[in-house]
């Protein structure tokens, strides 16, 4: 999990994705619709980073080959690809700060 000082949730504005390490996994945390979400910050066609791919309507779109991914599901939005899904991780707001649960044993 990380650690509530490590990321106040007002540095993350609406339509924006942070990545973070939790329990030596890059993890993108992302704001759509007013919800949060976190995912593997993997792009499950080509490993490239979702990072600074855009955020919208609660869909990352992968920077590199423009995948997209629904951030509540984790789903390819691309069936003809038939990538497989993104990860996806509870993440809640304590306190103004984020807080994502990532199990130590993945």
């Amino acid at each position: 999990m990380i650690a509530p000082e490590r990321l106040a949730a007002s540095a993350l504005a609406e339509g924006e994705g942070v990545a973070v390490e939790v329990n030596g996994r890059s993890i993108l945390v992302c704001r759509s619709g007013g919800r949060l979400y976190a995912v593997s910050n993997r792009c499950t066609h080509a490993g490239s980073r979702l990072v600074g791919g855009k955020v919208c309507d609660g869909v990352i779109t992968c920077p590199l080959h423009g995948a997209k991914f629904q951030l509540s599901t984790g789903e390819c939005l691309f069936r003809k690809l038939n990538y497989a899904p993104l990860q996806t991780f509870a993440v809640r707001e304590v306190d103004g700060q984020m807080e994502v649960d990532v199990p130590s044993s993945i």
